[in-house]
């Protein structure tokens, strides 16, 4: 099978339409504020003002609430982080959240949300934009509760009943997970100082499954950073449990990680994972990224980069970060 059938039928499956038809740009405005003089629905162009940066990765910046409205009519909360001018590089990217409290945890700074580690911040002090869309099931896309149900705690998710909604209805919740962080990236490329060229995905966990999937569906994206995620199915979502929003019906036998992967070729790609993650067996994400070195070779490029930090299931954004923006620049 050739690499653009591959990418149609992993589009298939995850119920997204063809690639390459003509629809309407997403596009991204800003959310109503009290304070502010323009509309609330005024298309965001301008470079927010940023707190001075320090030595340290997670000081904090400026995050601009944000809305991403998407050509099918639905509206993406989301925040928005832009670098200092003279760290800006033109270089951008759509940050997606694994399980937790959403997009609320990318850029939480004190204290840190252990998985993700400030990783908005880490990412702007890098030079990049930083577009953070909600993903459906988390923070304020949670499905509503039945009137007198207990509360959601705080980091709880409604994955369970989302991924159940979509798959009774013929396709899957990362599909649709997928199609919004697509609509990210084409609102993130329509702003004022980004480089079209240069806008890339990444996540951890569940949100590099999204990151992954993404890069590999759409090849317009220019790089991909996946952490805790790429490892194999059959070693990981087959073997060990986890949430039922990773579920793609038919995408065993005929596609494994790695072959999806494959089709983020020639494009960077960087892979982070822990060596004691005990949900995405480091052993298994060896195997795999052992197979993906020849498909960028046959085609002049150079190989991912696989960078194994020493801790378990988190996503630390050191040297994989830089390689991204080494990649990317």
């Amino acid at each position: 099978m050739s690499g653009g059938t591959r990418r149609e039928r992993l589009r298939s499956l995850l119920g997204l339409p063809e690639a390459g038809g003509d629809r309407p740009p997403s596009a991204l405005v800003r959310v109503p504020q009290t304070s502010s003089a323009e509309p609330a629905d005024a298309p965001i162009h301008a470079a927010g003002e940023a707190s001075p940066d320090t030595a340290d990765d997670v000081s904090p910046h400026a995050v601009d609430e944000a809305s991403i409205n998407t050509a099918d009519g639905d509206e993406i909360p989301a925040f928005l982080l832009r670098p200092i001018p003279d760290r800006a590089t033109g270089a951008a990217v759509v940050l997606i959240a694994g399980h937790g409290r959403g997009i609320d945890d990318l850029v939480a700074t004190d204290p840190v949300d252990e998985y993700h580690d400030g990783l908005a911040h880490k990412f702007v002090s890098a030079g990049f934009t930083v577009l953070c869309p909600e993903m459906i099931s988390f923070g304020r896309r949670r499905f509503p509760l039945p009137d007198g149900s207990e509360p959601y705690a705080e980091t709880e998710s409604s994955c369970g009943v989302d991924a159940v909604r979509h798959l009774m209805h013929g396709a899957p919740l990362m599909g649709a997970r997928v199609a919004d962080a697509l609509a990210a990236v084409d609102a993130l490329r329509q702003l004022g100082g980004v480089d079209p060229q240069r806008v890339a995905v990444a996540g951890g966990s569940g949100g590099g499954a999204v990151s992954l999937l993404a890069a590999a569906a759409d090849s317009s994206i220019s790089a991909a950073l996946v952490a805790t995620y790429f490892c194999s199915f059959e070693a990981s979502l087959c073997s060990i449990r986890h949430c039922p929003c990773n579920i793609i019906p038919g995408i065993l036998p005929e596609m494994e990680m790695a072959d999806i992967a494959a089709l983020i070729a020639p494009r960077p790609l960087i892979l982070e994972a822990g060596e004691r993650d005990h949900i995405f067996p480091i052993a298994a994400t060896r195997d795999s990224f052992a197979q993906l070195a020849p498909v960028w070779e046959a085609l002049d490029a150079v190989p991912p980069e696989l960078v194994v930090t020493d801790g378990g299931h988190a996503f630390r954004a050191e040297r994989s970060l830089s390689a991204l923006a080494e990649r990317i620049s």
